[in-house]
């Protein structure tokens, strides 16, 4: 694997998004308290900024003077702890590529698809990469065993009925159990850079269709997504077929939205996938409505008449240029990578896959 040095901040959002301010009232109505939360933010941010932190104990004093409910206090308080306790976990390993692996927990050992899960887990820890599961039993233990606790990530449910963290992560300090699913779905996609999905149930139904929504809408950076069967096994070609029969031709999606998932039976070939989306591309970032493609090294210039002829629909005014810098880059770290800017038009985020598939060609 080729790997960068650094990568760009992981978030659903703001990999792809330079925000605007948020506008969330700063003031509680007190002059006093106002005063003593601006003193708080000014003294302790630290390297954060400091109208971010006012932000933050703005909402949480508005929040506390309000008339909700405590209960209603008492999600705000547990997401924020969830939320805090898997950036610290995740903060050591930041500049190292992740795969998220979604599979059922009901899967035994001698099923081909326990076997295929460890097999493409060994591999892609093998070329440097961590894994990302669900950390509990079947196919979540399968992936933490063929990376080994050493590449893994546990991401746990609390269940009052089953989901126990699997042996391999159990007491990891890479372990986390979340009380709430949003959280915990927020932080498969967030810490990652692809996706491997295998068999599984309402679970796994549930994370790759909010994958696909995410990356359809613009609201995540787009990854691969890889659906990966046994040889032998049709579990994803017959759910694609579903996908094709009952939404593509009823006209419920676009065509180009398949170009989002891309179904394996290999898991050399399943690697090599992903592989080859990060051969040269590196990241993006939007202002407005032009896009800032970062990429490990250059393209050849003759390309850029190509992708001005090829993608005329999300490229409209033909405006793409290469750079070898940028000093304006939002985040500074990232400045010295070579970068195509161009007038992107927004919906069809799936060309944009398929646009930065051409970059690596």
């Amino acid at each position: 694997m080729k790997h960068p040095e650094i990568l760009a901040a992981r978030d659903i959002n703001s990999r792809a998004e330079r925000h605007s301010s948020v506008e969330i009232p700063v003031s509680t109505g007190n002059p006093v308290l106002d005063a003593n939360l601006y003193d708080l933010a000014q003294r302790f941010c630290g390297s954060h900024s400091a109208d971010t932190l006012l932000q933050m104990l703005s909402t949480t004093m508005n929040a506390a003077l309000s008339p909700i409910e405590e209960h209603d206090l008492e999600i705000m308080n547990r997401t924020i702890d969830e939320m805090f306790a898997a950036d610290k976990m995740f903060m050591p390993y930041r500049n190292v590529r992740k795969i998220t692996c979604f599979g059922s927990a009901r899967i035994r050992q001698d099923d081909p698809s326990y076997q295929i899960a460890r097999e493409f887990s060994a591999i892609a820890a093998k070329y440097g990469y961590m894994v990302i599961t669900g950390g509990g039993p079947g196919l979540m233990q399968a992936c933490n065993e063929g990376a080994t606790e050493h590449f893994s990530f546990g991401l746990n449910i609390t269940l009052p009925y089953e989901q126990h963290a699997n042996p391999v992560v159990e007491g990891s300090e890479k372990m986390m159990n979340f009380y709430y699913f949003f959280t915990r779905k927020l932080n498969f996609l967030k810490q990652t850079d692809a996706l491997v999905a295998f068999p599984g149930g309402f679970g796994t139904m549930d994370e790759i269709f909010e994958t696909i929504t995410l990356m359809q809408t613009g609201k995540s950076t787009i990854f691969p997504i890889v659906l990966l069967d046994p040889p032998g096994e049709t579990f994803w070609a017959r759910w694609v077929n579903f996908i094709e029969k009952e939404l593509l031709d009823a006209g419920l999606i676009s065509r180009s939205d398949m170009k989002l998932l891309y179904v394996s039976k290999s898991s050399e070939d399943a690697y090599k996938h992903i592989e080859r989306f990060y051969r040269r591309y590196h990241s993006y970032y939007f202002e407005g409505d032009i896009i800032t493609i970062r990429m490990m090294d250059e393209v050849p210039e003759d390309r850029l008449e190509w992708m001005r002829r090829d993608f005329p629909d999300v490229m409209p005014a033909g405006d793409i240029v290469q750079l070898p810098s940028d000093s304006g880059d939002p985040e500074p770290l990232l400045a010295r990578f070579p970068r195509l800017r161009f007038t992107f038009r927004r919906g069809d985020y799936a060309r944009l896959r398929e646009l930065i598939d051409y970059i690596n060609a």
